[in-house]
Order: C-alpha cells, then structure tokens, then sequence
C-alpha cells in the first residue's frame, strides 16, 4: 500500500514498546471494572476458601474466578469458554483476573460447586448495600419471571417417563423382599437413577416468546430507595402462589428487619401468605380481584349462586386458596354475552372471607392504589436488565441448584453495581484514585530514565562514528 499522506504509518506489529503499562494503566478509564475490582475485594471469601487443601497443586485464588464470573454474566459472556477466552485476550478480564489464565473447566467447576457460597456472597452485597445507605426498606416490591432451563421438552418428558419407570421398578421389586431383607439388598435395576441428570426438577411452563418450555421461575424482592435486590429465589413453581411470605422471610434475614410494606401483583394473592406477612408487622398491597358476583344471587339453602336465569353455580373445587362455583347450562343463554361467557360453563372464583383479605380490600383504595403502581417502577426493570440488556434468557447449568447460582450471580453483579454507583464512602479510595495512583508513583522517574536512556544511545552512536573515522 502507497503510503502518500492519505493513511496512518502503519507501526511494526514487531516493535517491542520501550515501557510496558501495567495492567491498572490499561484500563484506567474502564470505570465498571475497576468498581468492580475494588467491590469484589470487600468480599469475606473465607468460606470458599475453606474448601481448598493445601495439598497439591496451588489452585486459582477465589477472587478472581468470582471476578471474572461476575463481570462476564454482567456483559451477557456466561458460557466458561468464552470468558476462558476473554481472559487471554481482554485487558479488562485479564485486570480482573491479575494476569492470571483460569481454563473453562476451572470456571464452570467453580461455578457450579460453590452455589450455597453463592447464596451467602449475596446476603454480603446487601450488607454492603445497607452500609451506605441503599437500602431503605420501606417499599419492598416483589416479582417473578420465567427462565428457560437448559433441558429440551422431550428430554424433559423422557426423563420423567424414565424416572417413573424406575420408580415402578423400585416399588415391585420392595414388595417381592421379605420385611426384614435390608435395602441394601435390592437388585441394581431397582436402584437405577433417572438419567435426566437433576434437570427433573424443571416444570413446563408458558414462555411468552417460546410457548410451553421446561423453565424456573426466578423470584426477585427489590428495595424502593435506589433497586437494591434484597432477596432473591429459584422456584419450580409456574405460578407465585405462596411466594410471598417466604421471599419477605428471607429479606427480614438478609436485612436484619422486615420492610415496612411489600407490594405485589395479583400472582401472590394468597390468604395465608397475607396473614404470615400481616404477623410478621410489613403492611401488604395486593389488587384484589373483582369476585363476579354483582349478578349473582347466593342461596343460602342450596350453598350455591343463583344466575338472572336460574341456573345454579354450585362449589366445584378449590384452587389457589379460591373457592370456584360452577355451571355447565349457559350454552344459548340470553345473558351469555352480559355475563361474559364464550362457552358452555361459568365460573365463579371467590376468595375466602378473612379478616386479611377484608383488610386488604379495605386497604385498596385510591391511596393504596396509588402506592400499588410504583411496583412495576421498582422490580419490573432488573428482569429487563438481567434479560434485555445482560442477554440472560436460558440457564446453561442444570438442576435447580445450579439455576440457582447463576441467578445469584446476577444478582451479587447487580448489587454490586449499585454499591460501586453509590455516593456515601465505602472505606476504600474511589476508582478515580485507582487511576492516578501508578500516574504519581511513574511521572517523578520517568523523564531522569528517558534522559539517561537517551544519552547512553547518543552516546553510543558518537563512538560508533569516531571508530569508523578511525578505521579510514
């Protein structure tokens, strides 16, 4: 390529630099990491250290993998080969990682092993939270979203017809051993494990943009003040039905007291959740259904509704805490379209009279109401950060327990995040000082080197030219 003042001088991919920058040089205006670095140092590790030996070879110190994990979950990298990858040819992975290598199988062991230390490395973050001021609790929001699993449909369904199978297997060859023949001495077949390798605990659920996938049901509880996660949880349930409670437990244990109210959509309505919560002093705002029977009649008699046409909506069944009155005669019905049925059946859902829910409905009113909007303000955004911007819509690992340490990475990266952003002092020098700390220590010494370099090299060449006079 002719080089006639159009193009940059391309420099020799060969040339050595003649100073090399540290690994803080490289990314002083990477803000996020040096955060993060600062962040994840504030950590007490102890536990996971306490499971490597001294024996053998030394392993990859827990700070790091912890670092590189949370800064690759954080970015949408989850996969242990890509941030294998990036640990060789990012600067920033390589800062975080000090330099160091760790290999894939390294990550993803350490990722998987270490979810109950996840878990407790979380509970830390919202410590650190509460330490400067992040947290609140006075609005406590709650919410769930379904995660795809890494199983497939028919993987999933093969291993339940399998685990069944085995199961059956296990039952018939019992009842053919006497009563005192221990278990130990059932045959291997009967004894066989599912192959579907700890992903059976996965249900089906509704995805909004997959349709009917084995999934988790990722359950965040949210302080108002500023989105710290306060609790967090992976369930197998496909809908929020008795969540409430225990989510609002686990934020009184995080946090060392209960929020003062929680607020929640529809899902969580439950009545005995409602009263646990009342007992444990946190005021509840849930919608409370419309129950359809302004057009109702209820007959005391028959304990059943009496429709404007006669028919009778007698007790089905119960489901979901709700009583549910049924009638199967509304097909050509008149007042179909009034009672705004499609079919040949109507449905009545009727919650059960309780001091809770009568609270809650007395509660519900244009001020409560009011306060009930701001939760889809509060919770509603992390699900599209973890999704939307972090690219986070499958698990990669199976089985619950590994569903439930990566949700507590992104949680602790989330948290982190919002500590790194907060204002009050944290104990630490802010990532600006980070930056101009090897600036204050190199500066002072740098033109004396250069000069003494220099003058060297002139010196050299003068020699060189004196001798080869000489040699003329």
């Amino acid at each position: 390529m002719s080089n006639d003042g159009r193009f940059y001088d391309l420099p020799s991919q060969d040339q050595a630099p003649l100073l090399a920058r540290s690994l803080r040089q490289e990314v002083e205006g990477e803000r996020g990491v040096l955060d993060l670095d600062a962040a994840v140092k504030q950590l007490d590790l102890s536990r996971i250290e306490a499971h490597y030996s001294r024996v053998g070879a030394p392993g990859y110190p827990p700070e790091v993998l912890l670092a590189v994990l949370i800064y690759g979950y954080s970015l949408g990298l989850r996969a242990s080969r890509q941030l294998e990858a990036a640990c060789k040819y990012d600067v920033r992975f390589r800062f975080l990682a000090h330099g160091l290598r760790p290999d894939f199988r390294t990550l993803c062991r350490f990722r998987r092993n270490q979810a109950e230390a996840l878990q407790q490395l979380f509970r830390q973050t919202v410590t650190l939270c509460q330490g400067t001021d992040l947290v609140s609790l006075g609005r406590v929001a709650t919410d769930g979203s379904k995660v795809r699993a890494n199983r497939s449909r028919r993987a999933l369904r093969e291993a339940e017809r399998a685990f069944a199978l085995a199961l059956q297997e296990a039952e018939s060859a019992d009842a053919d051993l006497p009563a005192e023949t221990p278990a130990e001495a059932c045959p291997p077949a009967s004894r066989r494990a599912c192959p579907c390798s700890g992903e059976e605990e996965c249900a089906l659920m509704k995805l909004a943009a997959e349709g009917i996938q084995p999934a988790y049901n990722g359950q965040l509880a949210v302080d108002e003040a500023n989105q710290v996660i306060v609790a967090q949880e992976v369930i197998a349930a496909p809908n929020d039905q008795g969540q409430l409670a225990p989510l609002l437990m686990q934020v009184e244990r995080n946090c060392g007291e209960a929020p003062e109210s929680a607020l929640a959509d529809g899902g969580y309505l439950n009545q005995e959740d409602l009263e646990q919560v009342e007992r444990q002093g946190i005021t509840p705002y849930l919608p409370v259904p419309e129950q359809g029977v302004a057009r109702m009649e209820w007959m005391e008699a028959e304990q059943a509704f009496r429709c404007p046409q006669g028919e009778l909506l007698r007790a089905y069944r119960i489901r979901n805490g709700k009583q549910i009155y049924r009638t199967r005669h509304c097909s050509g019905c008149p007042q179909a379209k009034a009672c705004k049925v499609t079919g040949r059946a109507k449905e009545l859902h009727i919650l059960p009279d309780s001091g809770a829910l009568r609270r809650l409905a007395a509660r519900m009113n244009e001020m409560g109401k009011t306060i009930y909007r701001a939760r889809s303000k509060i919770v509603e955004p992390i699900f599209a950060c973890f999704k939307h911007n972090w690219g986070f819509r499958r698990f990669l690992l199976r089985g619950r327990r590994g569903a439930g340490a990566e949700w507590s990475l992104l949680c602790i990266a989330h948290n982190l995040r919002k500590w790194a952003a907060g204002p009050a002092q944290r104990g630490v020098a802010p990532a600006s000082a980070f930056s101009e700390t090897p600036r204050r220590l190199i500066h002072p010494f740098l033109p004396p080197i250069l000069a003494v370099m220099f003058s060297h090299r002139i010196f050299a060449l003068r020699l060189r030219a004196q001798c080869l006079r000489v040699s003329r």
